[in-house]
Order: C-alpha cells, then structure tokens, then sequence
C-alpha cells in the first residue's frame, strides 16, 4: 500500500501542531535563557521575537502548503522551486538533524523526570524504553497516534493554564522589577537566547507533513498552521510572565523545570510533584508527534525518488514502517549524549538556515508557478515574505558570528546533505 488516507480534521491538525511545539521547549529552555539573558523583560522579549517570526514563517508557509498540499512539507517546496537537491537537504536534515535531535532531547528530558518521580534509574536506559514505546504506539497506525494525540494535548494546554493563572496571581512580580540594563545586553547572549526560543517554538509547521491526510487541505492546512502558531505564542507568554511573577531571573538560572521551581515556591512540594507529573505528559505529547511526522517525510522523500523506495511503503493500518524505524533508531542513538544545549544549539542553526532556503521558495513558486491554485494568499504578499526573510538573515548573522565553530559543523552536515543530493539526483536520473 503507497496511498495515505485522508482522516485528519482540523482539530487533529492543531492537536499535531500544538502537540509537538508545547513541549521540552517551554520545560527546559526558560532556566538557559535566564542565564544567557539575565532580565525579566529581556527574557519576554525574546519570547515575543520568536512569536512574531513563527508568526510571519507560518503564513509565507501557509500559501506554498495550499498550493502544494503534499505529503513531506518543508522539503517539497524547496524541491518545487529549486530542484531535487534542494528538496533533498530539506528533508534529510529535518530528518537526520532538526527532528532527530528535538526527539532525542525529549527522550532524555522524559527519562529524567521519570527518575525525578521514582527517586532512581538510568537516564539512558529509560531514554531507550520511550523510544521503544513510540515505535510500538506508531506501528498501531495513525488513528491510535492522533487520538492519543488529541488526548495529551488536551491535558498539556490545561495544565500549562493552570500553571500560568496560579503564577500571575501568587507571584510578586520579582522577575520583572529591574529594567533591562546595557550589562544584560550581549550579542551571545541574544544568540543562545533566540536559539532556546526557537527550539520551542519549532515545529509550528508539521501539520503540514500530513497534508495528503488532512481532510480538504486547501482550506484546512492554513487554519491549522495560523491557529497553531497564535495559540501557542500566546501561551508562551502567559506562562513566561508567571515564571516572571512568581521568580527573579537569578532564581529561574539553570533550572531544569522552572514550572516546577515557581510552583513549589508558591504552593508546596505536593503543587511541585503535581507539575513534575504534568511535565512529564507534556513531553510525552509532544515526543508523539516526532514519531507521527517524521516518518511520512521519508515517505514523500521517497515518492520523489530522494530516498529508498522501501521508505514508501504503508502498513495497512497506516504507518510509514520503514521511516518510523529510522527516526526511532537515529533519535535513540542521539538520546544516548545527553548533551542538551549542545543538541538545541546545533540543531537550531542548522534548522534556521535551512527555513530560510525554505520560506526563499516563496518568492519563486509565485513567479515560476503562476498557474498553482492558492486557496491562501499571504496578507501583504511579497512585502510579509521579505521581512520575514530580513529577519531570518539578521538572526543567522548573529548566530554564526558569534559561534564560529558551530557554525563550522553547520556547514560540514549541510555540505555533506548537498554532495549527496546531487548524487542521488544523478542516480534517479541515470
């Protein structure tokens, strides 16, 4: 079987997005980018900064994904406007870098709030046992995903309310008393800062993967993506401004769970187990959906000839087997490092400076590709996409001036993707 079936609603559509953006971002970032930021409002404005870009990435990808509602995403505007190669490094390094990474970070962060909970164990050898369970969870096809799906996210969004409503009405407002100063201000700082932000941000396009399964995508996929996007910035900020309230900056520095910090200052340590357990279903939402989409990437790598032809087949209940194996063993070898910042670091520039080929597309699909039907018009058209694309160069000159090394290995991955894209390009055409 090589055809997908279209059972997605809307609501599955924003459970997919909202289920995979929620999650080991908000958790696990907000203790970095108190320690790169130092201040309050500082802290909020990044968080404001990586809305409004997710914002304008959302609808400049919200016309391409209309027009070429196909399963894979990203890569198969990138292959539209630029060619195989191009749709090649897309969708590889959304596979081997930006999704691999981000799942194998939720693994460890799973494992150890597991331990948080039960008082002892093995990081790793938990890390495995997750990743072997979304690989049994998947392998029962696409209808158990997204109810499950549906489910989690339902109780992620809650929680994270409840968390927000009890900060902002117990704290004090300590976190946002001092102003933000020249000495809080550094270019690494912003970098790092943006990178964290990023990271939980990332994923505000992934319904669009599922396209070929998502009912009437011409009209649904844009309601998905723009929907998705707003609600979790604005939640983003709710929760930020009650870590504000309820603790300074210095306070929320490198914190592994600084929901869990905020509450047990206000409430106890029953309020703080209570948050711990609720993070830990949080980052298990949110590592489904690395499982759900993923694998249909490698499905559309492989309809266009970017991939071996094994990666197309579909069971009979719906999953892509041969890719939903290969995300789950390449996330769990990266799940063994547990070099966290290193990991959202690295993956971020990487996912960055691809995005920026991506939403590039947007320009040339709208003068080689006149004739595609575009159920979704950017408001503002060429003038939305190029801010966005500004902003986009701006952030990635920061980034690799201030981290030159990483900014090293960035381009040795995205090299080694581009030599190997021509030469399966040359194969399929050979």
């Amino acid at each position: 079987m090589s055809e997908m079936k279209r059972v997605l609603r809307i609501r599955d559509g924003l459970a997919i997005t909202v289920g995979i953006v929620i999650g080991a971002g908000i958790l696990r970032t907000p203790g970095l980018i108190a320690e790169y930021l130092g201040n309050g409002w500082l802290i909020l404005s990044v968080w404001v900064l990586g809305g409004v870009v997710a914002a304008l990435s959302t609808l400049v990808l919200a016309e391409m994904a209309a027009a070429l509602p196909k399963a894979g995403g990203k890569y198969v505007y990138a292959r539209e406007a630029f060619g195989p190669v191009a749709g090649f490094v897309a969708g590889w390094s959304e596979l081997l870098v930006s999704r691999a990474f981000s799942g194998a970070i939720k693994a460890v962060a799973i494992a150890e709030y597991i331990i948080i909970l039960v008082g002892s164990g093995s990081v790793r050898l938990l890390a495995v046992g997750v990743v072997v369970g979304y690989v049994i969870l998947h392998l029962g096809g696409l209808k158990v995903g997204t109810t499950f799906q549906n489910i989690t996210t339902a109780i992620k969004v809650a929680v994270l309310l409840a968390i927000a409503a009890a900060g902002i009405a117990a704290g004090d407002g300590s976190g946002l008393i001092a102003p933000p100063t020249v000495e809080h201000a550094s270019l690494l700082g912003f970098a790092l800062a943006y990178q964290s932000v990023a990271f939980a941000y990332y994923g505000w396009e992934d319904a669009a993967k599922m396209a070929e399964e998502i009912r009437d995508p011409g009209r649904s996929l844009p309601r998905i993506l723009i929907g998705g996007a707003i609600a979790v910035a604005v939640l983003y900020l709710m929760v930020n401004t009650a870590y504000l309230a309820a603790l300074t900056p210095q306070e929320m520095a490198g914190s592994e769970l600084v929901a869990r910090d905020a509450v047990q200052g206000v409430f106890g340590n029953t309020a703080a187990t209570f948050v711990v357990v609720a993070s830990l279903l949080i980052l298990i939402s949110s590592g489904n959906v690395n499982f759900l989409g993923m694998p249909r990437v490698a499905f559309g790598l492989a309809r266009s000839g970017l991939a071996p032809k094994i990666f197309q087949y579909i069971s009979p209940r719906g999953t892509p087997v041969a890719g939903l194996f290969l995300i789950g063993t390449v996330i769990l070898v990266l799940a063994s490092t547990g070099a966290l910042e290193f990991l959202i670091q690295f993956m971020m520039l990487v996912a960055i400076s691809v995005d920026l080929m991506v939403l590039s597309a947007f320009f040339r699909l709208r003068r080689t590709r006149p004739e595609l039907e575009r159920p979704l018009r950017v408001p503002g058209g060429v003038w939305t996409a190029g801010v966005t694309i500004v902003l986009y160069l701006l952030i990635l000159g920061i980034i690799v001036g201030t981290q030159p090394g990483l900014a090293v290995g960035a381009l040795v991955i995205l090299g080694g993707l581009g030599v190997a894209g021509v030469a399966t390009a040359r194969y399929s055409n050979g």
